[in-house]
């Protein structure tokens, strides 16, 4: 069976100190996606489009973050695949 669906990471490191990378997945149905990042309090901070299809990466760089924990979802098509946490770190 062939498994197409579209799927999100876990970053690595975490905590990170500098940077992180999230690995996923997109399949090729997928016609819009984005990873959103959101605070504590579910305010979004940042958002990436992500256009290329397959296993792929996006870095993190703590200059636009503050120390502290985050949410970061991969919505493909209008639905939320997947919703993890990552720590920054002083």
């Amino acid at each position: 069976m062939l498994d197409d669906a579209s799927k999100l990471e876990q970053n690595q490191p975490n905590p990170f100190h500098q940077e992180t990378v999230i690995n996923y997945y997109l399949a090729e149905q997928a016609n819009q996606a984005t990873i959103f990042i959101y605070d504590m309090n579910g305010k979004q901070i940042e958002s990436f489009n992500l256009q290329d299809k397959g296993n792929q990466s996006l870095t993190i760089q703590k200059n636009k973050l503050q120390a502290g924990m985050y949410y970061y979802s991969l919505i493909v098509n209008g639905k939320e695949i997947a919703t993890k946490k990552m720590i920054l770190t002083q």
